[in-house]
């Protein structure tokens, strides 16, 4: 299967999540899902808010999008109510386009 590049929008708090825990250290993946997880904090880290956009497009490979579903999915560790709301407005959506 190819990997692909797809087009997720996230916002603010879902983005805010992602950038958190796509910098955090997992010891239990693989070398391309450490490969796919560095590539994919840069990605995150380069956008850049804005106040006055509601939605932020990402272009994410299929790598990236099984990775982040995975990571989202097994990621327990909330701090916040906002964090929490955000973790569980992406588990669907991420399961539903790293299959499509």
């Amino acid at each position: 299967m190819a990997n692909t590049s797809k087009l997720f929008l996230l916002d603010h708090r879902e983005l805010a999540f992602l950038q958190k825990i796509s910098r955090a250290e997992y010891q239990f993946i693989t070398d391309d899902e450490q490969n796919a997880r560095q590539l994919l904090r840069d990605k995150l880290n380069e956008v850049v808010l804005s106040p006055k956009e509601n939605r932020i497009a990402v272009n994410l490979t299929t790598d990236e999008l099984i990775f982040l579903a995975l990571i989202v999915k097994e990621n327990f560790s909330f701090v916040t109510a906002t964090e929490r709301d955000a973790r569980n407005g992406l588990q669907a959506r991420l399961d539903s386009a790293a299959s499509a």
